[in-house]
């Protein structure tokens, strides 16, 4: 009998909340104050006759877990990755491990808080190393001493290298006609065997060769992907979330929090040496802290003040050189690159937020209004290349104007740089911003049935501020002294200017929405949306914008294929004018800051439909259909270029290696080109959506469930590659690089029917303490792959396409008869574009598609009861159980007719592996 009355309190206080989004009347009266009786019988209430005759230590008894979850790799199956490049053995230990505990705050002879005051405390701790694995290439042993004399292209031709000493002028060059081998402008002898002198090797570039790794294995083509790595990540975090509530004379409630972390986030390490290209450790620190004030005016008006702060620092920590300091990055694709950059970056960040909220029900209105205010600070040191950046590219080991010759790493060993810069920081950063919402939404229940929802936000955001005045940036609009352009450098609250380069933005931001059950069959629900709401612009950790204050010299070749920018033996010549240089002209000839000044911020809108349906049996299906999209979204360096040269600026050709002349092409001549960061507005997509979801709710123990989603996005800036015509935006519009049109979800939990109760093994004796509690969870995830997108093995443009698209074969089907890792795609289907040309494929290809995805999970549980309130539970979960092998994506490199690559449209390799996970939590 009291088991039936607990299940009927149960059912009551399911229900009161239901009814209590209606009118009070009779019945919710009568339902409440039946709650009321059972509870208290049932000794669940503070003023419970049960709770009278029980002694004080049993009513304030506290609650809370432990647990600890537990994964080693011996336990696993091998990573598919791993076992494929001759591994025996995959890296994974963790544990995870905590406790929470919860209840009145009761001091011994001196206080009692049952029923007043309340405390919860829970800590988490992690201790894990897992394998990251990498498969890269890297130059050979031969390579590295200038023997190129096996180095073969991606066709499996002999790379020829020249060498840049014996460069002449061509008596013979038609300048009427196009740079070929039948009418070459240079003259340039190839090294004799392919091979450079011992003399001629620069004695900087072999120093740091040291500290790079040799090929470890030879998975192919060509000695390509020729270095493998299977290295631990590490983690290691400490949490602690503690919270105080005080009621006081019931129409109050106080309530604190203070929370902390601490841990090493430690990467996967490429290469065990200082020429490490990834990302660096990082020591993280945080804290935060809440208050709040419920203050129940009435029964129909609540009143909810809040404040909470919170701060967070990190330093990232690296492996130095003999000297001491973090190595020089170098990059000479197509090789793994050596260095880093921000080595030795520290950033702390604040925030604090102060909100009133007001909730008002009359009849069928509900009315909420909130006021917030938000201040946001950030304390930044972020040196990007304080030992320097020196970049290298073919063309002072090719034969001038010809593709397929000479080699970034063969200019690398010689020491001819390309391009240079160095970071000069001298002072952290101090950026401070604020934020501003009042958000008014109304609820009204027309009918039994029939509600609608109606919200209306204002939304002021201030611009980015530097304590001291140091942020500074390009204005577009004042002449720059060295040539009279547009285009000159500015500092904050100097020569009239504001301290921040940007306006206060104030945005309204509406919403509506819609719920109807037709006919008042609430087993029917319509439901209906739309929304329109702006991203504020983010507060970075790095020192973008500080220009002046922290200087980047920068060095550029005069042409990439003739004269090296620098020879790394002889270093970088010192900067003209050391910081603070603050002059109009002071960024001139390097990569100059450049913000956005106009009001414009990232906008979202969205509109959708959903009508849900429950059938019998306790099924519940939804059908959705959405549609949103975006413009002036935050894009960078890759997508928006304001300096770009013109497209139609290719007809100069070979020309157009020449600086001097490059640069006369620029809209800001004096500027190599902009730096926008990541906070250019430009971006826009479109997005339309269906969703499918059926539910089975929980009844003898089973429910089940199913979603799937069918989607198209289209935007203008996603993608590996970046865009190939900043001035034609229509030109970039394409499938989003990360859009998996089909998405499927299922899910499975099931109690089985055993013990006491249940149907089968009935067991009362020491029996049922091994069948009672058994369950297992089962889910298994399906996306159908992302967009293709594809890319030209060279690039000779003179600089003038970042980003530059491969050709459409025209009447070649771009599908194979059956995709396999051998030919996943057609390679025929594409072309190279000529030199001095652009393609005219898709960003992202329309209709190929990368392999898909799939995951399947499964967890078996069981609970041990020890007694009314105490019980010991253990958890078994296996992570892609059935040990699927994801296939990685193809090969998207399209060559020249002349040296077509070989392995176009092939895929090497695939991920995945199955992890065993125990746990074990007692609740008490």
């Amino acid at each position: 009998m009291k088991c039936a009355s607990l299940v009927a309190a149960f059912l009551l206080a399911a229900w009161i909340p239901v009814c209590a989004e209606q009118a009070p009347g009779p019945d919710l009266q009568k339902a409440v104050e039946e709650f009321k009786a059972l509870t208290a019988d049932l000794g669940l209430r503070a003023d419970s006759p049960a709770r009278s005759r029980q002694s004080p230590t049993a009513g304030s008894r506290w609650h809370g877990r432990l647990f600890e979850y537990f994964r080693n790799d011996i336990l696993d199956a091998v990573p598919h990755e791993v076992r494929q490049a001759g591994g025996t053995k995959g890296i994974l230990r963790r544990n995870q491990f905590g406790f929470n505990l919860s209840g009145p705050v009761v001091i011994p002879r001196l206080y009692s808080g049952v029923g007043s005051t309340f405390f919860s405390v829970s800590y988490e701790g992690v201790r894990e190393s897992i394998g990251r694995s990498f498969l890269r290439t890297i130059p050979t042993v031969p390579e590295r001493r200038g023997d190129y004399s096996e180095v073969v292209d991606s066709a499996g031709n002999l790379l020829p290298i020249y060498d840049p000493q014996s460069t002449s002028l061509n008596p013979a060059f038609d300048s009427s006609r196009p740079v070929s081998r039948d009418n070459l402008q240079y003259l340039r002898g190839p090294f004799p065997g392919n091979r450079m002198p011992a003399s001629r090797l620069d004695p900087a570039a072999q120093r740091d060769l040291r500290y790079y790794p040799e090929p470890n294995t030879n998975i192919g083509p060509f000695f390509r992907n020729n270095y493998f790595v299977l290295s631990p990540e590490t983690n290691v975090a400490n949490g602690m979330i503690t919270k105080l509530e005080q009621n006081v004379r019931k129409r109050h409630r106080l309530n604190t929090g203070l929370n902390f972390s601490d841990g090493l986030a430690g990467s996967a390490k490429w290469f065990p040496s200082a020429a490490n290209p990834g990302p660096a450790d990082r020591r993280y620190r945080n804290r935060s802290a809440s208050f709040g004030h419920v203050f129940t005016i009435s029964p129909q008006t609540v009143n909810t003040l809040s404040f909470s702060g919170w701060t967070s620092s990190s330093r990232n920590e690296i492996e130095f050189d003999d000297t001491g300091k973090p190595l020089s990055v170098y990059r000479f694709s197509p090789y793994l690159s050596m260095g880093r950059s921000f080595p030795i970056s520290t950033t702390s960040r604040s925030s604090f937020e102060l909100s009133e909220a007001i909730s008002i029900r009359r009849g069928q209105h509900s009315l909420r209004i909130v006021a917030e205010i938000e201040r946001n600070r950030v304390n930044s040191y972020w040196p990007q290349y304080p030992s320097g950046h020196h970049r290298f590219s073919s063309g002072l080991t090719s034969l001038p104007g010809i593709v397929n010759t000479g080699h970034a790493f063969a200019s690398f060993v010689l020491g001819l740089v390309d391009f240079a810069e160095v970071s000069k920081t001298e002072h952290p950063s101090y950026f401070r911003t604020s934020r501003a919402l009042l958000a008014v939404r109304e609820q009204y229940e027309v009918r039994r049935g029939l509600t609608l929802s109606a919200g209306l936000n204002l939304d002021i955001s201030w611009p980015r501020v530097e304590r001291y005045n140091r942020q500074a940036t390009v204005d577009l609009t004042v002449l720059n002294p060295e040539n009279g352009r547009p285009g000159a450098f500015v500092v904050a609250g100097t020569d009239g200017q504001p301290r921040s380069f940007q306006p206060v933005r104030k945005r309204l931001e509406p919403s509506i929405s819609l719920s109807w059950s037709p006919r008042g069959n609430a087993r029917s629900v319509v439901r209906f949306g739309f929304s329109r709401s702006y991203a504020p612009i983010p507060l970075h950790s790095g020192q973008w914008g500080t220009q002046g204050f922290n200087g980047n010299p920068t060095y550029i070749s005069p042409n990439v294929q003739l004269q090296p920018a620098a020879v790394l033996r002889n270093g970088l010549p010192p900067p003209a004018n050391p910081v603070p240089d603050l002059r109009p002209v002071a960024v001139n000839h390097t990569i100059a800051d450049l913000m956005d000044r106009t009001a414009r911020q990232p906008v979202y809108q969205s509109i959708g439909v959903s009508f849900e349906r429950e059938l019998p049996g306790l099924v519940v299906v939804t059908l959705g259909l959405g549609r949103s999209s975006g413009r002036d979204l935050l894009v960078g360096n890759t997508v928006a270029n304001p300096n770009a040269i013109s497209l139609a600026a290719l007809s100069y050709r070979d020309r157009l290696n020449d600086e001097v002349f490059n640069r006369s092409l620029r809209p800001y001549p004096q500027y190599q080109r902009f730096d926008v960061y990541s906070d250019f507005p430009m971006g826009t997509f479109v997005r339309h959506g269906l969703s499918l979801r059926t539910e089975k709710r929980i009844s003898r123990g089973l429910s089940l469930s199913s979603t799937y989603e069918y989607s198209k996005q289209l935007d203008d800036y996603s993608g590996p590659f970046g865009t190939q015509d900043y001035y034609n935006r229509a030109n970039e519009r394409s499938l989003s690089a990360y859009n998996d049109p089909h998405r499927l979800s299922l899910t499975c939990m099931y109690e089985l029917p055993f013990g006491v109760g249940r149907a089968i093994f009935q067991y009362s004796d020491w029996r049922r303490h091994l069948v009672d509690g058994w369950s297992f969870t089962t889910s298994s995830s399906y996306s159908s792959g992302e967009p293709t997108a594809l890319m030209p093995e060279f690039n000779n443009t003179g600089k003038v396409v970042d980003s530059l698209r491969v050709d459409v074969a025209p009447g070649v089907n771009p599908h194979v008869a059956q995709r396999r890792p051998e030919l996943w795609f057609n390679p025929a289907a594409f072309a190279h574009p000529a030199d001095f040309s652009v393609g005219n494929a898709s960003r992202t290809h329309p209709t190929l598609r990368n392999p898909s995805r799939q995951n399947h999970d499964i967890s078996v549980n069981k609970r041990f009861p020890l007694a009314s309130d105490r019980s010991m539970e253990f958890n078994a979960a296996a992570f892609n159980f059935i040990n699927h092998a994801n296939w990685n994506d193809p090969d998207v490199v399209i060559g020249p007719a002349s040296a077509p690559n070989v392995n176009a449209g092939k895929i090497i390799g695939s991920r995945g592996g199955r992890v065993i996970q125990l746990g074990l939590r007692y609740s008490f």
